[in-house]
């Protein structure tokens, strides 16, 4: 008997979703890896997309994005590497919810 998570791995690759399931990884992982490099108050960004291999960053001020812009290659190499991104695009966005 094989184990379940080989299964559904070849399943994903089979139906070519094994990469949309990565990308949405590093949207999922953003505010954490954020917060690590950032501090608490990048709970004020919002990952959104990802889009080729840039993940896109709603960001509320000039400042977030200027802060996320120098810091870029730290916050892409502490994302899942099978997301495959490379780059970091902020964009205006409204302030993030605040997380639990």
């Amino acid at each position: 008997m094989r184990p379940l998570g080989s299964a559904v791995q070849r399943v994903l690759r089979a139906l070519g979703l094994e990469q949309e399931l990565a990308r949405a990884d590093a949207v999922e992982a953003w505010w954490l890896v954020a917060r690590d490099v950032l501090g608490t108050d990048a709970e004020h960004t919002r990952a959104i997309r990802v889009e080729g291999h840039t993940l896109v960053v709603a960001v509320p001020t000039a400042h977030w994005a200027a802060e996320i812009r120098l810091r870029e290659r730290e916050l892409v190499r502490r994302l899942p590497p099978a997301s495959g991104v490379r780059r970091i695009r902020s964009v205006p966005g409204e302030r993030a919810p605040e997380r639990p």
